[in-house]
């Protein structure tokens, strides 16, 4: 018998490791099993969903009001427009590079999206308009000495994200608003904060002062998308066209003595189109008095708007379209120094002044107008 307790104690000491690592694990604290709160993760979930689509939805306004114009701030010029809905406006408010194409026809489409800075045509008090969109549906708008807020993000169209400076509202080159004033006086910013409902547009009005003003969907008649193109309908002769390269070699107004007035009328505006500005300036008037210097200093102040913001290809057309008729038109005299250019354009009788030098060879003594 004590033999076998000898040997059972013997047995037991070599199961104690094992013995031992059995207890450890029976005595070793389980892990708590946290329990999941699912209602609180879909509420954390929504709540960073709808941040992040409040995020989305402000930068892409944001994205949409800096770059709306950036896409195709030109409208092209279109040759072949028999298929295509042609308006006349009675006046046009274009802020922007092309504003001097206000008294073109212009091509619509009634269908085309709207956004900030394009040009759309409606029906105002004063009949058919068209203006520059600043604030769509839903929008509140604000004008502030110039600058444009829609929901106090800055409009980067047409240059309308800054205020105009005191010092810079009569600088052509610096306010985009210089072009539409009425009279020789600057007009006065009216600043005013609008409120659009969701089938309205706010515009740019220029009644008394640069503001907007709202309109509703009813008035809206479509988008200006191009401008009709028109082509010169005169030309210099051969013969004239040698006599006209002569006289820019140097300058020598002698050359010119067996020129009718409309010949020169003609090189005068040609010479308008390829902003040659030597050449029109020889050409022009040598005679002064009252009318001819008043001329003058009108070309000299419209000189740098001509030279930074016309293009050969928009005075072509602009010339092109005022001056058609020109192939046809008379001269007639009206005193020993003093005669007019006479034809029918497309909006009428139109007479240029001429004047006639101590040489006796007529010249220009008219300025385009500009704006």
């Amino acid at each position: 018998m004590k033999e076998f307790k000898d040997k059972l104690k013997e047995e037991l000491r070599q199961d104690a490791p094992f013995t031992n690592d059995i207890k450890q694990r029976i005595l070793q604290k389980k892990p708590i099993k946290r329990k999941f709160n699912w209602q609180v993760v879909t509420v954390s979930i929504a709540a960073c969903f709808i941040i992040g689509l409040m995020l989305f939805v402000e930068f892409s306004q944001k994205n949409n009001l800096q770059t709306a114009s950036q896409q195709n701030e030109l409208l092209p010029i279109v040759d072949d427009v028999s298929s295509l809905d042609i308006i006349q406006p009675k006046y046009a408010h274009l802020l922007g590079k092309q504003w001097m194409l206000h008294f073109l026809p212009m091509i619509i489409d009634k269908e085309a999206p709207i956004t900030y800075g394009d040009y759309i045509a409606f029906y105002g008090t004063d009949g058919l308009v068209v203006s520059t969109v600043l604030g769509l549906g839903n929008d509140h708008v604000t004008m502030k000495q110039g600058q444009i807020l829609v929901e106090d993000t800055p409009l980067k169209v047409h240059g309308l994200n800054e205020q105009i400076k005191k010092e810079d509202i009569n600088d052509p080159l610096k306010n985009p608003y210089f072009f539409h004033n009425f009279g020789t006086r600057p007009a006065p910013f009216n600043d005013k904060s609008i409120s659009a409902k969701e089938k309205e547009m706010v515009v740019y009005d220029s009644d008394e002062g640069h503001t907007i003003m709202k309109i509703s969907e009813g008035q809206l008649v479509g988008k200006v998308v191009g401008f009709q193109n028109f082509e010169l309908t005169f030309e210099l002769s051969e013969q004239e066209q040698q006599v006209f390269d002569a006289f820019k070699e140097d300058y020598n107004i002698e050359k010119l003595k067996n020129m009718t007035p409309q010949a020169i009328t003609k090189m005068f505006l040609l010479s308008d189109i390829e902003k040659d500005y030597e050449t029109y300036e020889a050409l022009f008037t040598t005679n002064k008095n009252e009318e001819t210097e008043s001329v003058r200093r009108h070309y000299e102040k419209t000189k740098i708007v001509r030279q930074e913001l016309f293009t050969k290809e928009i005075n072509r057309l602009i010339i092109a379209n005022l001056f058609a008729g020109l192939e046809h038109a008379e001269f007639e005299q009206q005193t020993d120094t003093t005669g007019v250019v006479k034809f029918i354009s497309l909006e009428g009788p139109i007479e240029l002044g001429m004047e006639k030098n101590a040489q006796g060879i007529w010249q220009p003594a008219f300025s385009r107008g500009i704006y």
